[in-house]
């Protein structure tokens, strides 16, 4: 599985690119025919505070899966996305398996 990452106005050293990769690493393990993942990392600021944005897309044959979420850390917002992919990607697996 290719694993494209970009943060185009985020701190490079801010979140380690390795914990990136080896989280999305476990969703092979979910569904094996992931062809790439794309996570896209932004820090934006408000008024009041900092919050951090991640969107990930990833490609399964046939299909494109979208998380985007926010939150104060990367760390938290990064765990929330992740879930949600999981969650899309058990949902497309059982449909998958349904059709057959």
């Amino acid at each position: 599985m290719n694993i494209i990452i970009a943060s185009p106005h985020a701190e490079a050293g801010k979140i380690p690119e390795s914990l990136i990769r080896n989280k999305f690493n476990h969703l092979g393990k979910i569904y094996p025919r992931i062809e790439y993942c794309k996570v896209v990392l932004r820090k934006e600021k408000n008024d009041v505070q900092n919050s951090f944005f991640i969107e990930a897309i990833v490609k399964v044959p046939n299909k494109l899966l979208f998380c985007s979420d926010r939150d104060t850390s990367y760390e938290t917002t990064l765990d929330k996305v992740l879930h949600d992919i999981e969650s899309q990607l058990h949902r497309h697996k059982e449909k998958m398996e349904e059709k057959r």
